[in-house]
């Protein structure tokens, strides 16, 4: 059983396989780069990002950089949380083979840049339970994923997931429930006022609301193997969460209040990708979240170790297939 050993525990082979296998994903890529799409977005983004597209090499390398980042961080909560039992870096390795198996994906975009403020927005969220009603976290939670949005707009779509959410930790006031919108309100003043006032083009300030909320995009066509690929994740999510269901009761509050919200962070990445990102494949690291944290529990289970192996092993053979046909 070399995955379940390699993986189950976070230690430094562990983290050595990881990184060696998220290399080995994005060898094509290195090989034979794939035209790079050069994103336009928010100011933030086009500041800090926007040169990165026409070198196609340091675009990888800092698209690598940014997801051992989010990792890092998959691996802090669960462990903070005692989400899985133990320490383990299974989280990290089912959020990189659900997120950046197309070759699309192996680059720096704005949805994934702001996937990291999403992820740090939710951490905050879930120590509210420990928090006094009308203290400033929800407030600095909200701030974060304004931050985020100065590079991906978008993610003020992700406001009613944060309203859903807070009810589910705790119960909250009425003020917590508006300190996002406070939030996002300072966001427009300062941006509204940079356009207006710096920058003397209000009209920039519409033509760029107006571009980085538009639904565009449509369903793109792929080799069948990708289909099998995400076909025989998700069956593998449905599994998971059935297992998860039936000894839901057993965990401790905390720990079931987080994966609640963790289910309608999974809706919420559903109707993200299908609605408002409009099947783009860069939005996939919404959806990966959750999913890393439900398949990472039903493979923490103790029995059936040969089966998980194998299953692990069938999810590589896929990656590689996709890799290899695309």
């Amino acid at each position: 059983m070399i995955l379940l050993r390699l993986f189950k525990n976070s230690r430094s082979a562990g983290v050595a396989g990881m990184i060696i296998l998220s290399l080995a994903m994005f060898a094509k890529s290195f090989i034979q780069p794939a035209e790079i799409v050069a994103y336009s977005a928010m100011p933030f983004y086009n500041l800090v990002f926007g040169a990165i597209h026409t070198t196609p090499v340091l675009n990888r390398i800092v698209t690598l950089f940014l997801l051992w980042i989010i990792c890092y961080m998959l691996i802090r909560i669960s462990v903070r949380y005692v989400l899985l039992g133990f320490r383990s870096i299974m989280p990290a390795f089912f959020f990189l083979f659900f997120t950046v198996a197309l070759p699309g994906t192996q680059q720096v975009s704005p949805a994934l840049v702001g996937s990291i403020f999403y992820l740090l927005c939710f951490a905050i969220l879930f120590d509210v339970h420990d928090k006094r009603p009308d203290t400033f976290s929800v407030f600095n939670a909200a701030i974060v994923l304004t931050v985020g949005s100065m590079f991906y707009l978008k993610l003020i779509w992700f406001l009613p997931l944060i309203w859903i959410s807070l009810p589910a930790m705790r119960t909250v006031t009425w003020r917590e429930l508006f300190y996002p919108v406070i939030a996002y309100f300072l966001l427009g003043l300062f941006l509204f006022s940079w356009y207006w006032i710096v920058l003397e083009d209000s009209t920039g300030f519409t033509t760029l609301i107006i571009e980085n909320l538009s639904f565009e995009g449509s369903l793109e066509s792929y080799h069948f193997s990708a289909y099998i690929y995400y076909g025989f994740l998700l069956l593998m999510v449905l599994i998971a969460s059935i297992y998860m269901v039936n000894r839901f009761q057993t965990r401790k509050i905390v720990i079931r209040n987080i994966y609640q919200v963790m289910f309608f962070m999974f809706i919420a990445g559903i109707l993200f990708f299908l609605f408002i990102a409009r099947f783009d494949t860069t939005s996939l690291v919404y959806m990966a979240f959750p999913v890393s944290f439900i398949l990472s529990n039903y493979f923490h289970r103790k029995k059936n170790h040969w089966m998980h192996e194998l299953i692990m092993w069938i999810v590589i053979g896929l990656v590689v297939y996709v890799q290899w046909m695309i």
